[in-house]
């Protein structure tokens, strides 16, 4: 198969159709909060994680030369494949189970051993049906017009995610000096979803630093983030060299420009009086 040509976008464009038509019923059926068993990740598989993951496999298994890591179920298929599919089908979990509007499924197609070698993603969120897709040079879109990041550089205008869940004070106390400089904090619970508001302009950062992130729910907003001119390093500011494990643990910052990256790097390095 020519992987060059395929057409990537309608093939996970329409499986994560599926999977938000899907996840809508198990809610209205009252199955939002069946436990089912236990993922890859060590985290709790919903019914609606099975289910949403076994859609996206179904579709990018009927393409040859495609491995698959997934939340739910880790590897799938033969490691020696030129493809690797990087899925989390539903990102934000425990706010499906208690009913907050905010979680997505995420795609990322690489071809390669980097993160940098990621060629398409695509981020469904699943409440509100908007779908932000991306192709390596090509830029990044939202139900089909373009998106570019914010031109916030004032840490005191900025308006900064940060994932505050499960931090040991240590972690905590570095990121003191950057939120109280900062407009406003938030965090709403889905990576993938939150990469996708920093690369339309909703929020001007994007910060994990407690080294708990993993490559299923970061690798579809990544693409799709640094399309549209994010600027994404590790927070000592060198580039993000992770591996594509499932077992893979790494912090990031992600800004909406260069100078607003440099604003927050600068603030880490700093502890609050």
């Amino acid at each position: 198969m020519d992987h060059d040509s395929f057409d990537w976008m309608k093939l996970i464009l329409k499986s994560s159709e599926k999977v938000q038509n899907t996840v809508k019923r198990l809610q209205s059926h009252g199955a939002r909060t069946k436990v089912v068993g236990t993922g890859a990740s060590g985290d709790k598989t919903l019914l609606a994680d099975r289910e949403a993951e076994k859609i996206l496999v179904d579709a990018l298994s009927k393409v040859s030369g495609v491995r698959i890591l997934s939340e739910e179920s880790g590897e799938i298929g033969q490691r020696g494949a030129e493809l690797l599919a990087i899925v989390d089908p539903l990102d934000g979990s425990s706010n499906f189970e208690r009913r907050i509007p905010f979680y997505c499924t995420s795609i990322a197609i690489v071809r390669g051993r980097r993160l940098a070698d990621t060629r398409a993603a695509l981020v469904r969120n699943l409440v509100t049906g908007d779908v932000y897709y991306a192709e390596r040079g090509k830029g990044a879109t939202k139900n089909g017009e373009r998106i570019a990041t914010s031109e916030t550089s004032n840490i005191r205008e900025a308006i900064l995610g940060v994932d505050l869940s499960r931090t040991d004070e240590g972690t905590y106390a570095s990121l003191a000096r950057l939120i109280t400089s900062a407009k406003r904090q938030v965090h709403f619970g889905a990576n993938a979803l939150e990469l996708c508001f920093l690369a339309e302009g909703m929020i001007d950062a994007f910060i994990d630093v407690r080294n708990k992130t993993r490559i299923v729910d970061f690798a579809g907003g990544y693409l799709i983030a640094k399309e549209a001119g994010a600027v994404l390093s590790t927070k000592s500011g060198d580039k993000l060299l992770t591996r594509l494990e499932m077992k893979e643990r790494f912090s990031f910052v992600s800004s909406a420009n260069p100078q607003l990256q440099k604003v927050i790097l600068d603030a880490l390095k700093q502890r609050h009086p």
